[in-house]
């Protein structure tokens, strides 16, 4: 079963690279959204971002990136876009129908501009380890280079304002504001 990252944009991503999702990375304190995560094991962190890979994927439709930061045995992350968006916006206002949070209108504002949608699709037994700080980090990036407003995989609406996640909206039973010393969306 698969957790996901979604970001939906109101620009393309079709000219962002592999290079330029990892200098975005690269560019974040991943030791602090690792903490914010509960991951505290330095070690993880320095092994990941060393093994760290972001490939692109050109042989199957709707999916454009595998980042690996672990041995090859072990689940990727994947990076799909579509452009073609209805369906997913149909999801997006499902979600919304149980959300409450002060950014609900900007949602709903935003959502009628999104020309397409990123997800950044995870194991859920990645949510334990490195996978979900790169995934956030990935979908904070991908927002910010494209105008997008990200859902993690509690169904937390966030904005990405000047490299800083901010969070919006989530399930009426979830719609606080997130806990001191989180790192970031998720």
């Amino acid at each position: 079963m698969a957790a996901w990252f979604t970001v939906y944009c109101t620009r393309s991503v079709t000219a962002v690279t592999a290079d330029d999702i990892l200098a975005g990375i690269n560019s974040a304190d991943v030791w602090t959204v690792a903490e914010g995560f509960g991951i505290e094991d330095d070690d993880a962190v320095v092994a990941a971002c060393n093994a760290l890979l972001i490939e692109p994927i050109s042989d199957q439709p709707g999916l454009r990136f595998r980042l690996s930061y672990r041995p090859p045995e072990f689940r990727p992350v994947i990076v799909h876009v579509w452009d073609e968006v209805e369906g997913e916006l149909e999801e997006a206002d499902e979600l919304l129908e149980d959300a409450s949070g002060a950014g609900l209108d900007r949602i709903r504002s935003h959502l009628g501009r999104v020309t397409e949608v990123v997800a950044v699709e995870l194991g859920w037994s990645q949510m334990e380890d490195m996978g979900v700080v790169l995934a956030s980090l990935v979908a904070e990036f991908l927002a910010g280079v494209a105008d997008g407003l990200v859902v993690d995989p509690m169904d937390v609406w966030w904005a990405v304002e000047d490299g800083v996640p901010s969070q919006l909206a989530g399930p009426a039973r979830q719609a606080g504001p997130p806990a001191a010393g989180d790192g970031g969306i998720g």
